[in-house]
């Protein structure tokens, strides 16, 4: 049960026997008097030292200015030499408008109490022409020196005084205070919660000041120390055995949520991956393959039409373009069937490529192609064995070749080649002689539907798209930059093969 004790009133005040004692303590007030005293000082000293700005600025600059006006160096030389002599001037520098530049320094000078910039003005005929500018810079040496002096003569008087009575309180709070405090600390120190008997008592008269007191409230919390032990020592177990119990459902709940979670992430990104090609799709049969198609209609219906008479030559520039269009549609439906295998396709069977092969065989699809824009493209000799998928690479050539042929140069020339990398990449590139694209065409390069240029009608925009898809599938990554004298640069990387470099199959073709 609760212990309770009736307190014990308080009759006396310890501060009343030592209260004589605290009057030493007005030696405080010195202090503070010193403090004040050496402030005053201190400002009236400043206040001295910015009047030797107001004197410098109304006897000196004049004087300088004509100086300056006339050349005349002796003259200079003397007012900057009476500046420099005034009290408390540490440093004077001159700039005149040649930007040539005079000084005088005080022998003692070594920190800057205020400093101060004069532009300096001739004024003849009503106006007044900027001749240079002067620097005025106070020392603080000789004001730091005086506050010194004063505040140390008076901290040996305030230091002694309070050494003296210091001494004296230390004894009369030994007594009265101290002894009693030790006790009580050694009784804390000692107190054992197995036995909480025996109770505070000190080795004096008692009192009931504020001694009596603090005695009064340690036997009170002992007593009450004790009777709560018990029933801490009971809610300590409860507590235990329920943080166990919580702490076992916190973790398996954890676990079922950072599971979930994962599970959710993933599904999320699939969700948005499959979205961002389903819009790809739509995309691609709402525009790209509408245009061709209704191209194709009009031509059917213009060479079925009985009521108009078509020359030779019009029925083959009609049926030229079927064919163009035809191939267009065909080339859009390729790209996005390769779109569906990427997707569909989980284990992509890796191995070391033949890129010489893959680059020869890309030439060979484009050769019509590259012949009609007189299109010169160089290979280089020997390609770095890297790891990939053979049929994707090769439309990653067929892709970055016509986009060259399609926007280089009139007629393009084509360089490929590559680079290993000390990561163990082997980046590929193509270079053609077009014009570099610009920052705002590079920032959606990749993205699907973007093409060179928005105002061809040629390429239907999923390539570079289709592109970067393969390489991130293959563990690589793509970009582009400007070539150096001139022309784009394109380029993708792929893990190195552990083999050494095929033979070469390349050629130069044009």
């Amino acid at each position: 049960m609760p212990y309770s004790l009736p307190s014990q009133p308080l009759r006396h005040h310890l501060a009343t026997r030592v209260v004589i004692t605290m009057v030493l303590a007005a030696l405080l007030l010195s202090i503070l008097l010193t403090a004040v005293l050496s402030y005053s000082l201190y400002r009236h000293e400043m206040a001295t030292a910015q009047q030797q700005f107001a004197n410098i600025e109304k006897s000196y600059l004049p004087s300088l200015a004509a100086g300056l006006w006339e050349v005349d160096i002796h003259r200079i030389h003397t007012l900057l030499d009476g500046i420099a002599q005034l009290e408390h001037v540490g440093a004077v520098s001159l700039k005149d408008e040649l930007q040539q530049q005079i000084n005088r320094q005080h022998p003692q000078f070594s920190a800057t109490l205020v400093s101060r910039h004069y532009p300096i003005y001739y004024q003849i005929d009503g106006e007044q022409h900027p001749v240079g500018t002067l620097q005025v810079q106070l020392m603080a040496d000789d004001i730091v020196q005086q506050l010194w002096q004063q505040s140390r003569n008076i901290a040996l008087v305030t230091v002694s005084a309070l050494l003296l009575s210091t001494g004296l309180m230390l004894l009369i709070f030994r007594f009265a205070v101290s002894r009693h405090l030790c006790a009580m600390a050694e009784f804390a120190s000692h107190l054992d919660l197995n036995r909480l008997e025996q109770p505070l008592q000190l080795k004096r008269p008692v009192r009931q000041d504020e001694l009596d007191q603090v005695v009064d409230a340690i036997n009170r919390l002992q007593h009450r120390i004790k009777h709560e032990l018990a029933r801490r020592n009971e809610i300590e177990l409860q507590l235990n055995n329920n943080t166990a119990q919580l702490e076992q459902q916190v973790a398996r709940r954890t676990t079922d949520l950072q599971h979930k979670n994962s599970l959710l992430q993933q599904q999320s990104a699939e969700l948005a991956r499959q979205n961002e090609e389903l819009d790809a799709y739509a995309h691609t049969v709402a525009h790209d393959l509408k245009h061709p198609l209704t191209s194709l209609i009009g031509m059917s219906r213009l060479l079925n039409a009985t009521f108009i008479e078509l020359s030779e030559e019009q029925k083959h520039a009609a049926l030229t373009t079927i064919d163009t269009t035809s191939r267009k549609m065909n080339d859009i439906i390729n790209a996005l069937l390769l779109l569906a295998s990427m997707r569909e396709q989980q284990d992509i069977p890796l191995q070391p490529l033949d890129m010489a092969l893959l680059v020869k065989n890309a030439q060979q699809r484009l050769a019509d192609f590259a012949h009609q824009h007189q299109a010169t493209i160089e290979v280089a000799d020997s390609w770095p064995t890297a790891i990939g998928y053979p049929q994707w690479i090769e439309e990653i050539w067929i892709n970055y070749l016509s986009n060259a042929i399609k926007y280089g140069g009139r007629p393009p020339v084509i360089r490929l080649g590559a680079d290993t990398t000390p990561d163990g990449m082997v980046i590929f590139w193509i270079r053609d002689n077009g014009v570099p694209l610009s920052a705002q065409q590079q920032a959606g390069l990749f993205s699907t539907f973007q093409r060179f240029s928005p105002q061809s009608a040629d390429g239907h925009g999923l390539g570079l798209s289709i592109v970067k898809r393969i390489v991130t599938r293959l563990g690589g990554e793509v970009g582009y930059r400007a070539a150096e004298g001139g022309g784009s640069l394109f380029w993708f990387s792929l893990p190195q093969a552990s083999a050494v470099a095929l033979p070469d199959q390349s050629g130069k073709s044009t």
